[in-house]
């Protein structure tokens, strides 16, 4: 069976919309909540649409051997899967699954237990869940199914732009954050001075907080507020101990100036980072908690810290 175009676009959209109901159920059931999963803010979860794509196509011409049908579906799933986490983590620098914990993994981004997995999904999908699925389709008128096919086309291109701004904006932050506490490291090193505002301060507010009576986004922005204060402190901490150095010898005018400027730039900074960048970050992390970072590991952990 060979389908037209707008065909394979429904079959895309209707087992992206399959993927998002079931992570998006399970994760519900388990929060006692309700929880909207994957990477686009709509509906569908692409990974599975373009999953079981792969699958349809790899066994077009297998159809009758559900051994070939395992094994051609298991392949051309597991080549996309790790396609696609490869890339994303190149264009974002976040990981958003990972398979690192299981065993015979390939760099965390596909292992024997989902490959295999893919392989009985690849047979129920083509023996049992396409079935229907492809007579519903098929009968779909060709005007209809093609004014379907572009308006979802359409409505999902404007998803993947904003969550992709989303991601980028978490990209952008962490590398911020990353920057911000090795400068401020840097400087308490230089300046030979041992801090007393230490990050466990923001962990005491953050405690202060829980214990109010808060919505989950007013929380955020607490905790928010409270590590801009804590940095705040801290560059605070540095200038005073530069003023202290000023007119010393070891120091001369022209480096006292130099840091001065420099904690100065830093101020700037930070008081550019706008809270609308921290909160589509923190709406992307909520759709996405297994994500990961090798490069951010402990800048995103802050962030999920303030969305405690």
């Amino acid at each position: 069976m060979h389908y037209t175009t707008w065909q394979w676009i429904l079959f895309f959209f209707i087992y992206s919309f399959f993927g998002w109901i079931w992570e998006s159920g399970y994760a519900s059931v388990q929060q006692h909540h309700p929880v909207n999963r994957g990477f686009l803010h709509g509906p569908i979860i692409p990974i599975y649409g373009f999953g079981a794509l792969s699958v349809l196509l790899s066994t077009l011409e297998v159809r009758d051997s559900v051994v070939l049908i395992f094994i051609f579906g298991m392949i051309g799933a597991t080549l996309l899967e790790y396609i696609t986490g490869w890339g994303m983590e190149r264009i974002f620098h976040v990981k958003y699954w990972d398979y690192s914990n299981f065993k015979f993994n390939l760099n965390g981004y596909i292992c024997l237990l989902a490959s295999l997995g893919w392989g009985l999904f690849s047979v129920l999908l083509v023996r049992v869940v396409h079935v229907p699925i492809e007579g519903l389709v098929l009968s779909i008128r060709n005007v209809f199914g093609e004014l379907m096919a572009l308006v979802l086309t359409a409505a999902t291109a404007v998803d993947v732009y904003h969550s992709a701004n989303e991601a980028m904006d978490l990209r952008n932050m962490l590398e911020k954050l990353g920057e911000s506490k090795e400068y401020i490291r840097n400087m308490q090193r230089r300046l030979e001075i041992s801090s007393v505002i230490r990050f466990e301060d923001y962990k005491e507010l953050v405690r202060q907080k829980q214990a109010e009576r808060l919505s989950r986004r007013k929380r955020f922005m607490e905790n928010l507020h409270a590590v801009r204060e804590l940095r705040r402190q801290q560059l605070e901490e540095l200038m005073s101990r530069v003023e202290e150095l000023k007119g010393v010898s070891v120091t001369s005018p022209e480096e006292f100036l130099k840091l001065r400027e420099s904690i100065s730039e830093e101020f700037q900074r930070l008081g550019a980072r706008r809270d609308r960048e921290y909160k589509r970050a923190a709406a992307l992390l909520r759709r996405n908690p297994h994500a990961i970072s090798k490069e951010h590991a402990e800048e995103l952990q802050e962030l999920r810290n303030m969305m405690e």
